[in-house]
């Protein structure tokens, strides 16, 4: 929907709602209204001159003056919404008059930004106390599920439809909000400018994509599916890079699961690359995210204990994953997938599990239909699932293979590691600040709780 429409939508919502008039002024003709309300205006009755004058904004005689008088008050109090939207009025009225144009721009301009500007402060808000990475994690999920259903939607009758994609478009709206926090969390615990420039833009660059994705789908956009599969894409990289380690362990519990398996890919990545990932990931964060456990449950002593020797064992264990992991992917039979499974089972059996993410946890991803390795069928995904087809009922073809850059001994392309290895450490940071952040609050209620009556439940 173009801005000019939805100003539009808003011109018709806001005439509906003012309240009707009463039984003397519905013997008034539209001129003695218009007198009226010019009166009011001008011995500065404001408020009045505008009750007066809003109903009067689709008279087909003195809607266009009246729409012009509204605007012009209006935009005087700061109410810019209600001014775009009688200037509209006035403007379709007179279309030719240039005049009328003039005050839609007048009314019109920075309207957007305004209205960005308050969303992100609204999601900013609504986001206070949550965990970034949770909220990124959780995102992921539903961006998975929802690039599945782009690509069947429009298969119905044209009614359902219709409904799936004004569900659809409202759910990938939803998503894109999600990039806000992320991106404030970074922008808090930014130190080197230029390198949190780069991951900043790469941020906005796919929160604009999410939201194309949103538009394509309420407009029943065939691009819709290709869109989201980029989408995708970006919140599952950003998920590996901010993932904590108890949940950067489900999430290698399910990846690796479907890769041994023998799940088809999703979106053109394979489970036992994801599931090398999510290892290298796990691994990176540990020693940091052990050391930080560990100082919480000194001072809270509900927190399970982690022992320096799990610590160590689930150091050796991660390591020798990883390797496991690295030969399944370099060969074609991968002999030790179920091995690799049940080192991954045990990493989680040994992380405390304090409630709070630790461990065990529902990972909701794609493709996890179970999670017991002895539950073939429960894990098992329908490939039918993974391949959405297009409007004639084919499956879509695939691109011709290209030529790929130098790739490390992991699979991943040398320049995409080192690009995610800078992003990873900013937003390493930004999740230290928030963890840190979080642990004073505790320690504050520790020392000088909050009488119940004042408490942030």
């Amino acid at each position: 929907m173009t801005a000019n429409a939805s100003i539009f939508v808003a011109a018709l919502a806001v005439v509906l709602a003012v309240p009707p008039l009463s039984a003397a002024d519905e013997a008034l003709t539209d001129g003695e209204i218009w007198n009226r309300g010019v009166s009011q205006y001008e011995v500065g009755d404001v408020t009045n001159a505008l009750a007066t004058l809003r109903p009067l904004m689709l008279s087909r005689t003195h809607g266009a003056r009246a729409a012009e008088v509204v605007a012009k008050l209006e935009h005087e109090r700061g109410n810019r919404e209600e001014a775009a939207v009688a200037a509209q009025i006035a403007l379709r009225a007179n279309p030719g008059d240039p005049r009328a144009a003039r005050n839609f721009t007048r009314a019109t301009d920075g309207l957007a930004e305004k209205r960005e500007a308050d969303r992100v402060s609204a999601v900013l808000k609504a986001a206070q106390g949550k965990d970034p990475a949770a909220m990124l994690r959780s995102a992921t999920h539903d961006a998975r599920k929802l690039m599945e259903e782009a690509g069947t939607y429009r298969t119905n009758a044209a009614q359902k439809a219709v409904a799936l994609a004004d569900s659809l478009s409202a759910r990938a709206a939803k998503l894109a909000d999600v990039w806000i926090p992320v991106r404030e969390s970074i922008v808090q615990s930014v130190t080197n400018e230029e390198q949190a420039a780069t991951i900043l833009q790469q941020l906005d660059t796919a929160r604009e994509k999410t939201r194309k994705a949103a538009m394509e789908l309420s407009d029943l956009d065939g691009g819709a599916y290709s869109t989201m599969s980029d989408v995708e894409h970006d919140f599952t990289r950003f998920m590996k890079l901010t993932v904590p380690p108890p949940a950067a362990m489900d999430e290698d519990h399910v990846c690796q699961s479907n890769a041994w398996m023998d799940v088809e890919a999703f979106n053109g990545r394979s489970w036992q690359q994801d599931a090398l990932d999510f290892t290298r990931a796990f691994r990176a964060k540990f020693p940091a995210w052990a050391r930080e456990y560990e100082q919480q449950a000194q001072a809270d002593t509900n927190k399970p204990q982690f022992t320096a020797e799990a610590q160590a064992k689930v150091s050796a264990l991660a390591t020798e994953l990883e390797k496991i992991q690295m030969e399944c992917c370099e060969k074609n039979l991968p002999p030790s997938q179920e091995k690799a499974l049940g080192i991954i089972d045990e990493i989680r059996s040994l992380l405390p599990k304090d409630g709070g993410g630790g461990g065990q946890g529902q990972s909701g991803q794609s493709g996890d239909k179970g999670g017991d390795d002895n539950q073939k069928n429960d894990q098992q995904q329908d490939p039918g699932e993974q391949k959405p087809e297009d409007d004639e009922g084919q499956k879509q073809e695939e691109e011709p293979q290209q030529q790929e850059p130098e790739k490390d001994e992991g699979g991943q392309p040398e320049e995409e590691k080192e690009e995610d290895s800078e992003v990873e450490a900013v937003l390493q940071k930004a999740q230290e600040r928030n963890d840190e952040h979080e642990a004073n609050k505790r320690a504050r209620m520790r020392k000088a709780p909050l009488p119940p009556n004042e408490r942030d439940w």
